[in-house]
């Protein structure tokens, strides 16, 4: 009864358009339409509710996992905040102490050049002191040579005048007559 008072307006108007239609034959077909749904409605209800209810909670199901997997993701979140804050603090002391270890390493890398470079001043010092005596040995060497031979040769010079000759014989014999006499 509900129903057919819900159709009659549908179906006077349905009339009045002027489609060609009895309005009988459009009783006939909503009242069609309505037993289909009741049938529909009647054999299809269970599944139908239980189809929604399966969808409702699958729904259901899906928010709350997904609310738990927020959750979750924000606390991970919070986690990668607190470890990246971590990492830097780590960073940042790393980089201190390898600024402080570089500084150390280049101080005492300098220390030791300066070292190495006071050595081989003293080395060279030394080289050079050693290589000074034996240049001045040889040149003494070379001037006492260079002398003996103009020596000789102005004495081989003197010694070829005969006036020199004679006044070497005689100091010579003199001084032969002066060790027999004292012994």
């Amino acid at each position: 009864m509900r129903w057919s008072v819900l159709l009659l307006p549908s179906l006077v108007l349905a009339g009045e358009a002027g489609h060609g239609h009895s309005p009988w034959e459009l009783l006939w077909k909503g009242l069609n339409i309505l037993a289909f749904l009741g049938i529909v409605y009647y054999f299809g209800r269970k599944p139908i509710a239980e189809a929604f209810n399966k969808f409702y909670a699958s729904l259901v199901e899906s928010l709350t996992r997904s609310e738990q997997e927020l959750i979750k993701a924000r606390e991970e979140l919070i986690k990668a905040k607190e470890e990246l804050e971590k990492a830097k603090v780590k960073a940042q002391e790393a980089i201190a102490l390898a600024q402080e270890t570089a500084k150390t390493e280049r101080e005492n890398i300098l220390k030791h050049a300066q070292e190495v470079s006071e050595r081989i001043k003293e080395k060279a010092k030394e080289s050079i002191q050693i290589e000074l005596n034996r240049a001045k040995k040889e040149l003494a060497l070379y001037g006492i040579q260079k002398a003996e031979e103009i020596a000789r040769e102005m004495l081989e010079k003197e010694f070829k005048k005969p006036e020199v000759q004679k006044r070497y014989i005689e100091a010579q014999l003199k001084r032969l007559e002066e060790k027999h006499a004292k012994a």
